[in-house]
């Protein structure tokens, strides 16, 4: 086989787009049942469910999704499955008190200054939709060496006319999120800053305190990048876009070998070779796959330190469709506390939850998902039994923010169940679900890059180049595909 790809999630679907693209033949190897990973949409009991991720972004023209699914000529495939949203998100604060976030900065703008009574929200969003628009939609193809970036690639490509916009962002990667909210505000709402350091955490993985700016504001301007919902889950939008690439289900990779050209997977007893390797599953939780070559081994292990400390819990349920119509969008933010309080609880999560709903061909009932933040050392700390009694009280107390919060009848809620980190760690073969934290001490360079120093190994997952997400995946995607390429020549 030319090129085999181990892992069928959004990085393996877009890797293999990108390989079949530039004429190679191409596997897919995926050890479950169905394709997604944490992108997936499973079912149960006839309904469907996201696995974790709820949104897909970046398909304004010009943003990652949108620039590849134009390459990959998806366009027309996927546009009746796609929903733009509007507003995208309401932020709730009580049950009493919310805000929305539109795709339009200047319409949130006014949401905030509704809700918040401030005058300078204008300009500092005014940043955050000029930077966003600047770092996503400029063609990604930086050459990093063994996790480094290679400054004189860099310097030669920055100074090709359409990336000169870009120098002026590189000192936001070392500049503190907290020192930029203070250029613009003197003060902030406990509030509207509890939004941001949710926000900042479920979209760069890290604590607001300790993120660099250009995450900081890569995650508020998430939600300008061009938002849609899909009909038929996320798992419906990865199908299409998989549909021409040949993939083998039910492959669970048992070691990956490195021979002196090419490399040998062994799985179920078999085994497959080739001479190029597209790696698209959590490598660095999972690096004795490699333990005949102790050389892999060392190179990434110095990359691990660097994950996300932190996993998911998720409930996940059905919602009457008579409740869910009191509901103005799909997706809610739920600030439940001050997530600098939470050490001072028993409730191993921060201090917001993620709600998203998806519809259903059941004219009853629509499914959601409600996600958090949970600390992987905490669970790790727990025996089987007392991982059981957190779960089934997570469970409970979740469901009852979410009926006290927008006044439901608790028998509007039926079929609720939830996930672990541990959950995830036997389905999706992870703990840590948000690749690295975007901290001033990790910058974007410092993580792997998307071609190895092991001759046609590559990678594409959010544990590489660019980061975890649609859009983080999509732009080393793109990156990826620039590099092969370029070595091509």
């Amino acid at each position: 086989m030319e090129a085999l790809v181990v892992g069928a999630g959004i990085g393996g679907i877009l890797g293999g787009l990108a390989l079949k693209e530039l004429g190679y033949e191409v596997l897919l190897l995926e050890a479950n049942e169905r394709l997604g990973g944490c992108a997936g949409t499973f079912i149960r009991n006839g309904f469907r469910y996201n696995v974790g991720a709820t949104t897909l972004p970046g398909l304004k023209p010009g943003y990652p999704m949108e620039r590849l699914l134009t390459l990959f000529n998806l366009i027309e495939k996927v546009k009746d499955l796609l929903v733009p949203e509007d507003p995208v998100l309401e932020v709730n604060l009580s049950p009493e008190r919310s805000f929305f976030i539109f795709s339009d900065p200047k319409r949130t703008c006014e949401e905030l200054s509704r809700c918040f009574s401030k005058t300078n929200h204008q300009k500092f969003f005014s940043l955050v939709e000029k930077t966003t628009k600047d770092i996503l939609t400029t063609p990604v193809d930086y050459k990093l060496n063994g996790g480094k970036l290679d400054l004189l690639s860099l310097v030669k490509s920055a100074f090709r006319p359409q990336k000169l916009k870009l120098l002026p962002y590189l000192f936001l990667l070392k500049k503190k999120a907290l020192s930029l909210l203070s250029s613009f505000y003197q003060s902030l709402p406990n509030e509207l800053l509890n939004y941001f350091r949710a926000q900042t955490l479920i979209v760069a993985q890290v604590e607001l305190e300790k993120a660099n700016a250009l995450a900081f504001i890569l995650s508020l301007g998430y939600f300008f990048t061009g938002i849609s919902y899909c009909k038929t889950g996320i798992g419906g939008f990865l199908e299409v876009l998989a549909h021409e690439l040949p993939i083998k289900f039910k492959i669970k990779v048992e070691r990956i070998e490195k021979r002196v050209r090419g490399y040998v997977i062994r799985f179920n007893g078999d085994d497959l070779y080739s001479n190029r390797l597209l790696i698209s599953f959590p490598f660095l939780e999972n690096l004795s796959m490699f333990s005949s070559n102790k050389e892999i081994i060392d190179y990434f292990s110095m990359f691990t330190r660097k994950l996300s400390p932190y996993s998911a819990f998720v409930v996940y349920g059905k919602l009457k469709r008579k409740a869910f119509e009191n509901f103005q969008t799909k997706h809610v933010l739920i600030l439940t506390r001050d997530s600098n309080q939470r050490e001072k609880l028993d409730i191993p999560i921060s201090g917001y939850l993620y709600l998203s709903f998806l519809e259903q061909d059941d004219k009853d009932f629509v499914t959601f998902t409600i996600s958090t933040h949970t600390p992987l050392s905490y669970w790790k700390s727990l025996d089987e039994e007392r991982v059981k009694q957190i779960r089934e009280d997570l469970e409970k107390r979740i469901v009852k923010t979410l009926v006290l919060r927008f006044a439901l009848d608790e028998r509007d809620i039926v079929e609720v169940f939830s996930a672990t980190p541990f959950t995830f760690k036997h389905y999706v073969g992870r703990l840590s679900l948000g690749g690295f934290s975007a901290s001033i001490e990790n910058p974007i360079w410092s993580i792997p890059s998307n071609i190895t120093p092991f001759e046609g190994m590559y990678l594409l997952c959010d544990h590489a180049f660019a980061g975890q997400g649609f859009m983080g995946i999509a732009l080393g995607c793109q990156n990826l595909r620039h590099l092969l390429k370029t070595l091509s020549k």
